[in-house]
């Protein structure tokens, strides 16, 4: 017999799932916890979510897209391409972490102890990237740099895994200078 999947079920199992990988972490959130929270079991999740890890990408991927537009509406109301691109990177090195750093913790934890032989469940980094790619580029021609910038994003989402892991131990120094220096270099006001 085929299971139906139910959508409200779906979504209480996300919703579960976010607020569990929230409180307690990615490694201190089990399968059977976000069963129970949902009110379903966990041959239930698995019908849903193949894995914990495509669990967590399903509450991942909304978290950081609404993240990631959000940013991209506010950097387009600054006036000053350095402005802009001082804003893109506290966005994402410093604000998008405090939003809720133990979920943004949890999927580097999740991603540290993944099996090298699978793949990242969704491209979310492949997006994520194209979208900084975007907005770093109409901000490099508005400054009059006509210049290539298209492997930055992923320099930048590196560092944000370095500053999610560091904002959880609570060591946040030179965000600010760093993010000075960065718009320094790719402004060519150095």
């Amino acid at each position: 017999m085929v299971q139906v999947k139910k959508k409200h079920i779906q979504q209480a199992l996300l919703d579960s799932a976010y607020e569990l990988f929230s409180e307690r972490g990615y490694h201190q959130t089990t399968l059977q916890d976000i069963a129970d929270r949902a009110g379903t079991g966990v041959s239930s999740l698995y019908s849903y979510f193949p894995s914990k890890l495509h669990l967590l990408y399903g509450v991942i991927e909304p978290w950081h897209r609404d993240a990631f537009l959000r940013l991209e509406k506010r950097v387009k109301g600054l006036r000053t391409p350095r402005a802009k691109l001082r804003a893109i990177l506290l966005g994402v090195w410093r604000d998008m972490p405090m939003e809720n750093v133990e979920l943004a913790n949890s999927l580097m934890a999740a991603l540290a102890s993944a099996d090298p032989a699978q793949q990242k469940p969704r491209p979310l980094l492949r997006w994520v990237e194209d979208k900084l790619n975007d907005m770093l580029a109409e901000i490099m021609r508005e400054a009059g740099r006509d210049i290539d910038y298209a492997v930055l994003p992923n320099l930048i989402m590196m560092a944000y895994d370095g500053y999610v892991m560091n904002r959880r131990l609570n060591d946040l120094r030179d965000i600010d200078r760093l993010a000075d220096a960065m718009c320094d270099m790719m402004l060519g006001e150095c």
